[in-house]
């Protein structure tokens, strides 16, 4: 069970210096940097992803419509960001597999979430 327990914490703790490059190398290529030439800090580029990532997540489980349409809205502006980062980088195809297939899904989802009607109220007499 040590054993285990030592495994986890080496493979989290690879993931997670792993991660902290790829986000100093995609705040170098942030479009805030390349547009406007405001610098990016990657410590908080990185937490603001993840916090994002987590409330638009939760909307898209139980918020109302309007909220979800948003939610997802605001998942596919990070989803693209996210490809422009890797593609002006120079990453190969296979870098841009999970942001394609969420960006799919989430095109999928807001297309479902358009389509939907309202239920219409009954008029009272």
């Amino acid at each position: 069970m040590r054993r285990l327990v030592l495994l986890f914490n080496d493979i989290l703790l690879h993931f997670s210096t792993q991660q902290k490059r790829d986000f100093v190398e995609l705040a170098k290529v942030h479009p805030m940097k390349v547009w406007f030439g405001s610098d990016v800090n990657p410590q908080l580029y990185c937490m603001l992803t993840g916090y994002i990532e987590v409330i638009c997540g939760l909307l898209l489980y139980a918020g109302p419509r309007s909220l979800k349409l948003a939610s997802t809205a605001v998942l596919l502006i990070v989803m693209v960001v996210v490809m422009q980062g890797l593609y002006w980088l120079g990453k190969p195809a296979v870098m841009f597999t999970p942001a394609a297939c969420c960006t799919i899904l989430l095109l999928f989802n807001f297309v479902n979430l358009l389509g939907e009607t309202q239920p219409k109220e009954k008029k009272k007499e």
